[in-house]
């Protein structure tokens, strides 16, 4: 008994190691967050900022209004935020995140990786570098500062997912598959469609690998049984998260991820692709050369790090300025609008993957080859645009997706897996093999290091160092100079940095090649590489300095503006120009706005955005009920000034005509205004697409001075009027049309509603005095429970009933050695 145990604790000891390491390097990582600080992070203040009203609603009526009030002037909440009841699969995973955000995510992402490297089959002591590694990459660290926290949740679990796939095709193919059924429905459950999205090219890159071993094996039979059974998986794990994906799945034709009713003649053609424009999704492309900053950091600059001692800093205090403002200046001078930082991965697993090339078998590297260059060449973008148009205009879902860079992602896996199997044949390889990894060894430095020496002698030889928005700012020449000089240096000493681990890395692979240095060594050595190559990279994007109280780093500051806003207890919507009002949620967080920030906003909505809003067309903010414009002062160094407009329609009134429209263009169009009494006016007319035509059948508008409609109860999911009027009316109401979800009756009754003014909720009420009501429910709501309960029921039990089958079999084959 005592053998045995012994025996687990030899074999549990790489595993608890490597954890305790990533726990360590995590925590030390984000220390400041067990002080009770957090980091400022952008998108988690706008995430505040939209669902406000959403959170209020749960704490007062402990339901999910299923809508947010505030943002966009109204939109479903399914990309939002949601309680989506019956993921268990996804509670599960929630209590793994024990050390606390942001840390428990690099924890995650490193422990992931180690578990895809276990199930490939790699030594555990060889699997705690590359999860260490992985975990390190500094776009991982840039997206938790920018608080991209769902994408990198996505990131956190792709990995196990694509090692489950291979453990299914390799080793043992119901566990496996399981596995990957299980992990999927995690990674589904962080709802970023995009990360999915692109490491399915992974998965299709896995499953050819293996259809054409299994082709040249004759054991075709073998792959289609392993493959029915992970399709059942994927089932699975689609039906373990179907209460959300049915409604994203449902909603996103209906956002600008969708397409435009729109047509040619209000439509740029060539930049349209049935999903987001060309010029939009293309905006973030990846330079050819900037690739190379995967190798050296500081290539094209980093983003806003000029050093506090540096030339910049050294310029700016000749004109007095304050010292910091160094910290405001871009460094970058690549070829995307702006960047918070680049993809580094690490010089020394670069140069380990490049010497995996000389090592491995074909059919353990050439599908993580192709998918690779794939990735680099997708993230070019604009720079391959007939490459990218490729796939735009003819793979699914693909014109979804913006930001076209962020499928290095897919690189940042590869070349940490392929790094690792690298070094697993090294420790693996026969005697007969030492010539081939000497080659091997020679070539990886040649390449590796010979570049990085390149670029440190000549790169700033050669280089520009102007950036896209240089000129922009208007800085003296003096500050310009300094900018490139101190730009050239960043590259030139991140370029010999990296020469410096690529040398440090290939001696380690030398000595033990040579039999010079035991595995146990060359484990550590690796891993202080590995951190000291990568960590000190990662300090420069997200540092203590970066933390603060976190009251405070999420807090978004009422103005007086704001306050005498609040004291308006009706029904209103606010404008906000003291900022880019349709790119921020702040205002959103004390009022319901005409703005917001989401990225797959309505598609309708995004219409009267760039037709009608951005053109400062007052109809369309009178129709949206807009009673309040915030706009800077120049009186008063352009602190935020309260504008009222008594002009706004209100929450709902009476009509006096209908324009009637035979498509999207004309209803657009129709709503063309002056802005002096002339063209569209809300008040009295309704602009109206002929297909609603059956509801108003029948009736002739009469003139009412009597008739009225007035909202007596307003909740995010729910609002209730009272009419009145002489005779049959058209009432218009400031809330968005959107009839997935939005149910209305009359006195209790089901009552028929239409879309009116392009985006707003009409209805034809009959005479006398009646009571209105608008409700919103998530349509099939409660069987997409059922469903996601049920799927995820037979993925926890099925997995955990197959680990103990695995278990209990290991643990006699063990009795009988």
């Amino acid at each position: 008994m005592q053998l045995h145990i012994a025996q687990l604790l030899r074999r549990a000891l790489p595993h608890i190691v490597a954890l305790a390491l990533y726990a360590a390097v995590s925590a030390i990582f984000f220390a400041p967050q067990y002080d009770g600080e957090a980091l400022r992070q952008t998108d988690m203040v706008m995430y505040n900022g939209v669902t406000s009203d959403i959170q209020q609603h749960l704490d007062t009526y402990g339901e999910h209004p299923q809508w947010s009030g505030r943002n966009f002037s109204g939109m479903p909440s399914y990309l939002i935020q949601m309680n989506y009841d019956g993921r268990w699969v996804k509670n599960v995973a929630d209590h793994l995140y024990f050390l606390g955000q942001p840390a428990c995510w690099i924890f995650i992402t490193m422990a992931g990786f180690y578990l895809m490297l276990l199930l490939f089959g790699v030594n555990p002591w060889l699997a705690l570098v590359g999860g260490l590694g992985y975990g390190l990459s500094s776009y991982f660290i840039i997206i938790i500062g920018a608080g991209h926290i769902t994408k990198m949740m996505a990131l956190a679990w792709v990995a196990p997912m694509v090692g489950s796939v291979w453990y299914a095709y390799r080793r043992h193919r119901w566990l496996g598959a399981a596995l990957a059924g299980l992990f999927a429905a995690v990674e589904l459950s962080t709802s970023h469609p995009q990360i999915t999205y692109y490491f399915l090219f992974v998965l299709l890159a896995l499953v050819i690998n293996e259809f054409v071993a299994a082709y040249k094996e004759k054991a075709l039979a073998r792959f289609g049984k392993t493959t029915a059974v992970l399709l059942l998986a994927a089932v699975l794990a689609v039906g373990a998260n179907l209460v959300q994906l049915y409604y994203v799945a449902q909603h996103t034709p209906e956002t600008t991820r969708g397409k435009s009713e729109l047509t040619e003649a209000t439509v740029d053609t060539e930049n349209h692709t049935g999903g987001l424009d060309r010029d939009y999704i293309t905006a973030w492309s990846y330079g050819k050369l900037e690739t190379l900053n995967l190798l050296v950091p500081n290539l094209y600059g980093g983003g806003y790090d000029f050093s506090s001692d540096g030339a910049v800093a050294q310029e700016l205090r000749r004109y007095d300025v304050p010292r910091g403002t160094e910290r405001q200046l871009p460094s970058y001078w690549g070829e995307q609008p702006s960047t918070d930082g680049p993809v580094y991965i690490g010089a020394c697993l670069i140069f380990l993957a490049v010497f995996s090339l000389f090592v491995l078998r074909g059919r353990q590297k050439w599908w993580i080859v192709a998918v690779s260059l794939l990735a680099i060449f997708l993230a070019w973008g604009r720079h391959m645009m007939w490459f990218t148009n490729l796939f735009l205009d003819y793979f699914p879902m693909y014109n979804k997706f913006r930001t076209v860079s962020m499928i290095l992602v897919v690189v940042e896996w590869a070349v940490p897996l392929l790094a690792i199997l690298g070094l697993a044949r090294l420790w693996s390889a026969p005697e007969e093999d030492a010539p081939r990894i000497q080659r091997g060894l020679k070539w990886s430095l040649i390449t590796v290091g010979g570049l990085t020496l390149l670029i440190g002698i000549f790169g700033p030889m050669f280089s520009s160092f102007s950036g896209p928005n240089d000129t922009a700012m208007q800085l003296p020449d003096g500050i310009l100079s300094a900018m490139q000089e101190e730009r050239a240096a960043m590259m030139r000493a991140d370029a010999f940095r990296s020469l410096l681990f690529v040398v440090l890395t290939a001696a380690v692979v030398w000595l033990t090649a040579k039999g010079k240095l035991k595995h146990g060594g060359a484990v550590a050595a690796l891993c202080v590489i590995v951190l000291l190559d990568l960590y000190p990279i990662d300090k420069r994007y997200v540092s203590a300095e970066d933390f603060q109280p976190k009251r405070q780093a999420l807090a978004i500051p009422m103005t007086e503006a704001d306050k005498l806003i609040l004291q308006d207890t009706t029904d209103y919507r606010v404008a906000n120009f003291t900022l880019d009002p349709f790119r921020d949620a702040t205002t959103s967080y004390y009022h319901r706005s005409v703005g917001g920030y989401h990225a797959a906003k309505l598609r309708r909505y995004q219409d009267l955005i760039e037709h009608h809003l951005a053109k400062n067309n007052m109809a369309v903010y009178d129709m949206l009920n807009t009673k309040y414009f915030i706009v800077a002062d120049p009186q008063r160094d352009g602190a935020p000034s309260v504008v009222p407009n008594p002009q706004a329609c209100g929450s709902a009134w009476i009509v006096d005509s209908i324009v009637w429209v035979d498509n999207a263009d004309q209803e657009i169009a129709a709503l063309e205004s002056d802005n002096r009494g002339g063209g569209f006016n809300p008040h009295t007319t309704a602009v109206v697409d002929r297909r609603f035509a059956p509801q108003l059948d029948g009736l002739t508008l009469t003139p009412d001075t009597t008739a009225s409609i007035t909202l007596t109860d307003y909740r995010v999911n729910q609002q209730t009027y009272r009419t009145r009027a002489a005779h049959d009316a058209v009432a218009v109401l400031s809330e968005i049309y959107y009839p997935k979800g939005w149910s209305a009756t009359l006195d209790g009754n089901p009552a028929d509603y239409f879309r009116a003014d392009y985006v707003l909720r009409a209805i034809r009420i009959p005479a006398g005095e009646h009571t209105l009501t608008f409700h919103f429910r998530a349509p099939h709501f409660g069987l997409m429970v059922g469903i996601t309960r049920a799927s995820s029921a037979i993925l926890l039990f099925g997995t955990l009933g197959l680990l103990i089958a695995a278990a209990l079999r290991n643990r006699k084959q063990n009795l009988k050695a």
